[in-house]
Parts: structure tokens; C-alpha cells; sequence
């Protein structure tokens, strides 16, 4: 499963930063991982993604001023394997970190063959699109935010595409991925009209 942030305009953000002590303070309606971390084993991150959890996590647990839910995600991510795709990514120092280089597909195949819980790719765009790529993706959550940030990183790929006259896409062409919605519901207080979105693989 793909667990994401994004904004209306298709960035990949979370506009609410969790540095600001008013939001690490604050207690959230978590519809995305708090149903789901009895239930993960391994988080799938890339190097930015990684870089920055490290540094952030594994401190918030032993914060008295943090959230309740921070503490629980802080040991959460603690106890996860944490496979690190990236080719430049030299070491891993937090606990139960592993880098992994090549192909996507090969790992990804070798952790789900093995027994344990589910694999959730926590974070990174540019990881998110190589494996919707690859047709690695069986569940799809987002948390979409109501801004507008107008600069970032796209959550999907967006190609120059001049206009043509083809304006479908028919079911089964490849690069085509189709979901169904499980789940639709807003998320409070982080912001009034944000919304959580768990669709799952259309078969």
C-alpha cells in the first residue's frame, strides 16, 4: 500500500509542518496509519523520504510535549524494517534500516514472498511513480489537503503534452491503473476540509 499527502493541486505536501509546535502538540484524527500500524511491518521509503524521517521519528517518543499520536507513530516507525531505495544513500543509522539499489521490482517481489505483515511505502513521490510504474501498488491512501501551493513536486508525473486528438484512455492500455474507492471521509482538526481517500486495485 501507497500511504501519501497531497494538496488540490496535485503536490505531493503536507502543508500543516509537524516542526510547528502547535501541530506536534495537537491530538489528530489519523484515518490513514493509526487503523494500520498493527498491521505493518515494513516501511518502503526513498533517500529524502528517509533522511528526513530519521532525523524527525525517532526522537518524538521520548517527547513529553508531542502528541499522543506521535509518540505511538515514533515507535511505530522504530520497530518497522525500513528499506531505503536509493543508488547515492551511503549509510542507514537508524534502527532496522536497510538500503536497497537496482531493480525495484526483484526486492519488492523477495519482501512480499517473505512471511510477515503488509509493506507500506511511506513516503516519496518520485518512489511512489517507479512503482505505480512497475504495478507495485495494490492500495492507494491519500490525505488530500484543501491549498493550493502552486510549487513542489507532483504527486503523479506530469509530461508536456501537447494537444492531440486522442482524448480517452481506454481500460487495459498500459499505464493505466484503475481503483476502486473503499473509504471517503473528511479528517479533523487539521484543517477543515481535508479530506482521507483509501482506494484499493480495480481487478
Amino acid at each position: 500500500m501507497a500511504v501519501m499527502f497531497s494538496t488540490l493541486d496535485g503536490v505531493a505536501e503536507f502543508p500543516i509542518y509537524p516542526d510547528d509546535p502547535a501541530v506536534a502538540s495537537a491530538e489528530v484524527d489519523d484515518p490513514m496509519w493509526s487503523p494500520r500500524m498493527d498491521s505493518i511491518d515494513t516501511l518502503l521509503l526513498g533517500r529524502k523520504s528517509y533522511e528526513a524521517w530519521s532525523k524527525y521519528w525517532p526522537s518524538v517518543k521520548d517527547n513529553p510535549t508531542a502528541s499522543a499520536w506521535g509518540r505511538e507513530f515514533s515507535r511505530f516507525s522504530d520497530r518497522c524494517e525500513k528499506v531505503v531505495f536509493s543508488n547515492s544513500l551511503t549509510s542507514a543509522e537508524w534502527p532496522h534500516s536497510t538500503i536497497v539499489r537496482g531493480d525495484v521490482t526483484r526486492e519488492v517481489e523477495r519482501l512480499r514472498a517473505l512471511p510477515g505483515k503488509d509493506l507500506a511505502l511511506g513516503g516519496g513521490p518520485r518512489l511512489l511513480q517507479s512503482f505505480l510504474e512497475r504495478d507495485l501498488v495494490d492500495e492507494l491512501l491519500l490525505q488530500v489537503f484543501p491549498s493550493l501551493v502552486g510549487r513542489g513536486k507532483p504527486f503523479f508525473r506530469v509530461l508536456p503534452d501537447p494537444d492531440h486528438a486522442e482524448d480517452r484512455v481506454p481500460l487495459g492500455v498500459p499505464g493505466r491503473h484503475d481503483f476502486k474507492l473503499v473509504e471517503a471521509r473528511p479528517v479533523r482538526p487539521l484543517e477543515e476540509g481535508t479530506v482521507f481517500l483509501h482506494y484499493r486495485r480495480a481487478t
